[in-house]
C-alpha cells in the first residue's frame, strides 16, 4: 500500500507511531477497585482504600483520549478493577472512547441491559464477563451474555477456580462452547479454609484444572487457559525452574506497547511490585505531556515477572505476540498501522 493511499485510510498519522508488534498500544485500566458485589473469594475490593480514585467528566476524558489518539493512533483499553460499569457516567464515557479506540470490559454484567444497548453501539467493543455464582444465577447471567454476544458485542465468560465452585465448570464450559463462545478459567488467588491458593490446589483439583484448560476445540483458547494455569499454578516438577521468571535486565516492550493506568491515574510500565511501581512510573494520565517510552527498555524488577504475556525482545515472540490480539476498530484498522510500520522501518 502506498503512503498517500495509507494516509487517506488512516485519516491522521500519529506523532509517535508504534512500529513493533502488537502495533497497537494496550492499556490495562483499573478505573476503580469499587464493586457492587462482595464475593467471599475476592481480594481486589480491599485495594480501593489504597488509592485516591480520580474521577473526570466525559469532556475531560475526550480531551485526554484525543491526545492519546494523536500520539499513538487507535489504542486498546482493557477496563478492569472492581466493577468498571459503576464508575460515574461510564456508558457515556465508553461510547466516546469507542469513536477512536477499541475497548474490552471485564464486568460482572450487573448493568441494565437496555441502558447499555441504548448508549453503546457495536463495533470495537468486547466483553469479558465474570460469573460470580454468589450473586447471580447462571441462567440469568448466561441469557444476558448470549444477548450481548449475538448482538455485536463479542463476549467471553471468565470463571474463578474457587475450590467449592470447581465441580460446576464442565457444565458451564459446555454451555458456552456449544455456542462457540470462550470459557476462560482464572486460577483462584487468595485464602480458603486456612490455605493459601493457588499453591494449595490438591492433585485432583490440579488434574481438573489442567483438563479444563486443554479440552476445547479452539486451540487459541487452550493456549490461553493453559498459560494462565502454568503461570499461576506451577506444577511441582517445574518448581526448580522458578528462577526463569526473573527477567531483570532483559529488554521489554512494556511501557512502550503496554501500560497500566491505576485508579489515581498514575501510569506504570506493568504490574510488578506494589501497584506496578517497581516496574517504573511513566507519569500521570492527565498530564498534557504524558508519553510512553519510545523504545523497549530493560526490566528493572528483581522479583518474578508477574505476566505470562511479557513483551520480551528476542524471547518467545511467537508465543506472546498472539496473546495480544484485540478486536479491530471499525474505522481505524490495525492493518493500516502494520503497513505504516513497514514504510517507517524501510526508511531507517
Amino acid at each position: 500500500m502506498k503512503l498517500e493511499e495509507l494516509k487517506q485510510k488512516m485519516k491522521v498519522l500519529p506523532k509517535h507511531p508504534r512500529i513493533y508488534p502488537p502495533y497497537k498500544v494496550h492499556w490495562n485500566w483499573d478505573i476503580s477497585f469499587k464493586c457492587n458485589y462482595k464475593c467471599s473469594y475476592c481480594e481486589v475490593v480491599r485495594r480501593d482504600e489504597e488509592f485516591n480514585t480520580q474521577i473526570a467528566d466525559t469532556d475531560k476524558w475526550r480531551e485526554v483520549w484525543n491526545r492519546i489518539f494523536d500520539n499513538y493512533w487507535c489504542t486498546h483499553i482493557r477496563f478492569s478493577g472492581g466493577e468498571p460499569t459503576i464508575y460515574p457516567n461510564f456508558l457515556k464515557f465508553l461510547g466516546m472512547l469507542l469513536e477512536k479506540h477499541t475497548v474490552d470490559i471485564t464486568t460482572n454484567l450487573s448493568f441494565d441491559l437496555n441502558d447499555f444497548i441504548d448508549k453503546v453501539k457495536p463495533g470495537g467493543l468486547s466483553i469479558s464477563a465474570s460469573f460470580h455464582p454468589e450473586f447471580v444465577d447462571f441462567e440469568t447471567f448466561f441469557e444476558k451474555l448470549k444477548y450481548l454476544h449475538f448482538h455485536g458485542f463479542p463476549s467471553t465468560l471468565s470463571y474463578v477456580g474457587y475450590p467449592p465452585h470447581l465441580e460446576k465448570i464442565p457444565e458451564y464450559k459446555k454451555r458456552l462452547e456449544d455456542l462457540q463462545m470462550y470459557f476462560k478459567i482464572i486460577p483462584f488467588i487468595g485464602n480458603y479454609n486456612g490455605k493459601k491458593y493457588p499453591e494449595s490446589y490438591d492433585a485432583r483439583e490440579k488434574r481438573l484444572l489442567e483438563g479444563f484448560a486443554t479440552d476445547s476445540k479452539d486451540q487459541h483458547l487452550n493456549d490461553m487457559n493453559s498459560k494462565w494455569l502454568e503461570w499461576r499454578v506451577e506444577k511441582e516438577e517445574n518448581q526448580q525452574k522458578k528462577e526463569s521468571k526473573i527477567k531483570l535486565g532483559k529488554l521489554c516492550r512494556m511501557g512502550q506497547m503496554y501500560a497500566i493506568i491505576h485508579p489515581d491515574l498514575e501510569v506504570t510500565r506493568c504490574c510488578a511490585g506494589y501497584h506496578g511501581r517497581e516496574s517504573g512510573i511513566l507519569g500521570n494520565l492527565l498530564d498534557e505531556n504524558f508519553l510512553l517510552n519510545d523504545d523497549a527498555e530493560s526490566c528493572s524488577v528483581s522479583r518474578d515477572c508477574p505476566c505470562f504475556k511479557g513483551m520480551f525482545v528476542g524471547e518467545d515472540e511467537d508465543k506472546w505476540e498472539p496473546l495480544w490480539e484485540a478486536l479491530d476498530h471499525p474505522v481505524y484498522k490495525l492493518e493500516y498501522m502494520r503497513e505504516y510500520a513497514k514504510i517507517l522501518k524501510g526508511k531507517k
